[in-house]
């Protein structure tokens, strides 16, 4: 019979062993179960039946934990068996037709092409890509820092891009349809100036598109003219209604006021009877025309102050530059067109001088008397020679 002394120790170390090895769902590495058994001899020396009990429990656990690992192996193989033989099945089952197969093809086809189509235009259509993304950091710059600070060229792209944007913006839409391409050359080949922008004209093409749009709109100069002047009498101002009789009288006899004159009257265009509040309808409807500006639009008032202020952004943008005698050949010759004057046959230093009265006038023009600004078209080109050559002239061929 063993005392109680002898029998404590290799209890305590029995279970360290046990605990040691680990429990059946955990696999104790090697190191581990050699070091339980060693300390386990050493300490149970006198004992050899507790030595063989401590390694029948090893050995039972090691028994139960390749049992488990070898039933989850065989689970899992029968698993990947069972879903191969499911797959197997539902695809001699369900065979996908041949009309299937080419709808999922050409629908594939269609997105990559979608995904694409930003290559696909900037390829087709480099410059006006160009222009696009340049509008966009115009756009994001007058939300910034506002419409102020733009440059020149900056103004003219966001006045122009949008119009551009209208037109081609059909062209855009049918090309991200495949093998339309060939439908479409053959219209922008015969209506470029309906289908296509200003970017893919001939030289010829932009002069004569220029003049066709710039006749229509000097059509409607002398009806503003004869509404410029039915307002003479209800001028109160003694002095103000000769000064306006004088301009009245010069442009009568084909020839224009100066600057001076101008300016005198400029009182008279932020309120009666020339401001944009109080001109009739008629007159309101001839000064859209001259500017090139729908008839049919609402607000139409409104569409005029932004036009004016418009100009008069243009105009300071040119006098922040270094003025006139900056501007290349091209860019003189849109603003001279933009303001109302023909510039064909002109020559470089009579565009320039022109521009300079004008910008003289608009430095002097804020935001109520802006009327004055938009009559400038026939108070400084009314009589000009390019002007009449191309309404007269080419009506007389």
């Amino acid at each position: 019979m063993k005392s109680r002394d002898q029998v404590q120790p290799h209890c305590t170390y029995r279970c360290a062993i046990i605990r040691s090895v680990g429990t059946p769902t955990k696999r104790p590495c090697l190191f581990t179960v050699a070091r339980a058994s060693l300390a386990f001899c050493v300490v149970s020396s006198p004992s050899t039946s507790l030595s063989s009990c401590a390694l029948s429990v090893i050995h039972r656990r090691y028994t139960e934990n390749d049992n488990k690992t070898d039933n989850l192996s065989i689970a899992s193989s029968s698993d990947r068996r069972k879903n191969t033989d499911n797959v197997s099945e539902g695809s001699k089952v369900k065979t996908p037709s041949r009309v299937t197969v080419m709808k999922k093809y050409w629908i594939f086809r269609y997105v990559d092409y979608v995904k694409n189509y930003e290559q696909v235009m900037e390829k087709n259509f480099p410059t006006t890509m160009h222009d696009l993304k340049r509008f966009l950091k115009v756009s994001k710059k007058i939300r910034k820092q506002g419409i102020d600070t733009l440059s020149t060229d900056e103004l003219q792209l966001a006045f122009t891009m949008p119009k551009d944007l209208i037109r081609i913006s059909p062209v855009l839409l049918i090309s991200a349809i495949p093998f339309t391409f060939y439908i479409i050359f053959p219209l922008a080949l015969y209506f470029p100036h309906v289908v296509l922008t200003s970017h893919y004209w001939s030289i010829q093409d932009k002069l004569n598109f220029m003049l066709k749009e710039h006749k229509q709109r000097l059509k409607h100069n002398k009806p503003l003219f004869r509404c410029f002047q039915s307002q003479i009498n209800k001028i109160k101002d003694q002095k103000l209604q000769e000064s306006v009789g004088n301009i009245v009288a010069c442009l009568g006899s084909g020839t224009h006021p100066t600057v001076k004159d101008i300016l005198q009257c400029k009182s008279l265009f932020s309120g009666l009877p020339y401001s944009l509040k109080h001109i009739k309808r008629k007159h309101v409807k001839e000064l859209l025309k001259v500017h090139g500006i729908s008839t049919y639009t609402l607000r139409k008032r409104k569409k005029l102050l932004e036009r004016g202020l418009l100009i008069k952004r243009m105009d300071a943008a040119i006098q922040r530059e270094g003025g006139p005698s900056t501007l290349s050949y091209d860019a003189i010759r849109w603003a001279l067109s933009f303001r109302g004057l023909n510039p064909v046959n002109m020559s470089l230093d009579s565009m320039q001088s022109w521009l300079d009265q004008w910008l003289l006038i608009s430095s002097k023009v804020d935001a109520d008397s802006i009327s004055l600004l938009l009559h400038c078209p026939i108070l400084l080109a009314y009589n000009h020679e390019t002007n009449w050559t191309l309404l007269y002239h080419s009506q007389q061929k």
